[in-house]
């Protein structure tokens, strides 16, 4: 189960650019392409700066107005979705 303490690693098989506020990941491996919007890549963005996810969070957190509870929420669904499709490690 992934919580803001888990510690991630972003694999070599997935590639981004990012388009305006959005971002597009490909997992090279399986050729698939997944979005992400304004605060997904702003989370990508921040995580492949080598942002630990706490930090990441903290970072958000402060520049977004939002929940802590949802954004944290929000924050760990992305990433088990991410997971499922190889574009993170843990």
């Amino acid at each position: 189960m992934l919580t803001l303490n888990t510690a991630l690693h972003l694999p070599a098989h997935v590639s981004f650019s990012i388009v305006g506020e959005d971002a597009f990941l490909l997992n090279t491996q399986t050729n698939k392409y997944y979005g992400l919007e304004e605060i997904g890549t702003r989370l990508w963005a921040l995580l492949t700066d080598g942002k630990s996810l706490q930090d990441a969070y903290q970072i958000i957190l402060s520049e977004y107005e939002v929940a802590p509870d949802q954004l944290e929420q929000d924050i760990l669904k992305l990433l088990e979705d991410l997971q499922k499709n190889g574009l993170v490690e843990t």
